[in-house]
Order: structure tokens, then sequence, then C-alpha cells
């Protein structure tokens, strides 16, 4: 099946979905999971089209509000990742569709009040962008055109570390062995590649915690990896052991009594996606 004809079936299945089950789902508090010493302490299951909505890419802001990317959108919500706040419904424009043929937004990061986001021709491989949205009005400020050469298979994630204002990133390659880093201060210009002890496969979506970058991916336990940005030291962080899903990105939240990782991922016919939580130990 063609990538297009999927994305149709998907999109069919979604409006059935709506139809017939409520657009949103219920938090569901969840026994105490240990997964590598961190509890799995609630999941929000989000149905139909709202599902789509929350396909890619997940990032928080300062005010603990999330945002969610699909393949063509980005939406604000609060922190119950239900309450919709705001949303760009068609947040890829005509000049970058039209121009470079960009028809893919993969996982983002919100650093300094905008969204980095990971875009791409996906399948052509020609152009991986960085776009820059504002977080207040979820509108594409600026872009930048990467190296293909450099990132020779599309832009899937960014992760941009507040320490530094550094902008980290791999392509679509099945093992990638470094990650990249770029100043978003400049002009996106190259800072340096960093060699990666294991690597790490399937990345989904990224974001920094405690100056360490963690990477969600897609392998056979949907693991969440935690590297060390300086030495390149991988290693597991937790596996999510979904039952059939696809793992998508992740990022960090302040609560006020702690922090969570929350995490999402599709379910396993695509009609339905869960944002999770876990604790974070101190």
């Amino acid at each position: 099946m063609s990538g297009f004809a999927a994305f149709c079936v998907r999109m069919i299945s979604a409006l059935f979905s709506v139809i017939f089950i409520p657009l949103y789902g219920v938090t569901y508090g969840l026994d105490a999971i240990s997964i590598a010493d961190r509890t799995d302490v609630s999941r929000t299951n989000i149905v139909g089209i709202g599902a789509y909505f929350r396909s890619q890419g997940i990032t928080c802001d300062e005010d603990s509000n999330l945002y969610f990317s699909s393949k063509t959108t980005l939406i604000k919500t609060e922190a119950d990742g239900r309450t919709l706040l705001d949303g760009n419904f068609s947040a890829i424009p005509e000049e970058l569709s039209e121009n470079y043929g960009i028809k893919h937004i993969g996982g983002i990061s919100w650093y300094n009040g905008r969204i980095y986001a990971g875009m791409e021709d996906s399948k052509v491989w020609d152009y991986p962008i960085v776009g820059v949205f504002g977080a207040d009005t979820l509108e594409l400020e600026e872009y930048y055109i990467m190296d293909s050469e450099t990132i020779s298979r599309g832009l899937p994630w960014v992760a941009v570390n507040p320490d530094n204002g550094y902008l980290y990133c791999t392509d679509h390659s099945k093992q990638p062995t470094k990650i990249l880093v770029y100043d978003t201060a400049g002009e996106m210009e190259l800072v340096k590649e960093v060699p990666l002890s294991m690597e790490v496969p399937s990345i989904q979506g990224a974001e920094f915690y405690g100056g360490q970058l963690y990477a969600a991916t897609n392998d056979d336990t949907q693991a969440i990896y935690r590297i060390d940005v300086e030495s390149g030291n991988v290693e597991k962080f937790l596996d999510r052991n979904l039952t059939g899903g696809e793992g998508e990105g992740m990022t960090f939240m302040d609560t006020g009594g702690g922090t969570e990782l929350v995490a999402i991922d599709m379910g396993v016919i695509f009609v339905n996606a869960f944002v999770r939580h876990y604790s974070v130990e101190q």
C-alpha cells in the first residue's frame, strides 16, 4: 500500500471513530508499574481525529502547556494533553510545500518561546528543514534549509538544549551512529558531530533534562535512551513495551510537585493515541 493510500485509510478510520466514539478519551490512573526505576503514573487515550493531531512530536513550555505535531499540524493543549488551547491545522506554508516539497512535520522542541520542528520532503530527502514556529501563534516564523549531504535522509526530529541553545538531530538512518549539533543563535551552523557509544535505532523525538538528551524510539521495545551529548555515551532509560503500537515523541513536564516524562504513542490501527506520564525519580 502506498504512503498516500495508507494515510487515506487511517484518516477514514479516524473519521469513523469520530462518529462512533467520543472525540477525546478520559484519563485512566494505572497501577504503579516500575519500568527502569520509573513509574507509569497515568495515561490519556485520545481517539478519532484528535489522535491524528497527536501522532508525531510533543514538547512542553515553561508553563506546562503541551504542544503536539502531526504530519501537517501543530496544536497546543493544557497539561492534561486534551484541553485544546490553540491549533494550526495547516502548519506547512505553501512556500515550503510548493518550492521544496515539504509534507511532513516530525519531532518538535520548545525553546525560548518558539517551537523548533524537523520538517522534510518525506521519502525524497532533498530538503531537510528546521522550521521555527511562534509558540503563541503556532505560525512559521522562519526556516533553515539544512545540508542534504550531512543530513541525507530527512529530518525526523530535533531537540534544543536550553543550557546552550544548540539544536541536536539525526536523520532517518535506521541505526544512527552520531548526533549532529547546530547553533540556533546564528544561521543554524553546524557546531560539531557527537559519535555515539552505541546505535540508537528509529528515534522519533527527543528532549533535554538535567543536561542529558533523552531520545524516544520505535525500536523493538519502544525504548527511551539517555545520551550524554558531551561524551556520546548511550544507555537505555526505560522500555515502553507497547503492545503493537508505534512509539512517538516525548518531553518533560514540571508538575509543581516533581517532574514527569510525557511520551506519546499511536494505537495498533492508528485511530487512537496515548499520552503517557512517567514519574522521574530525582
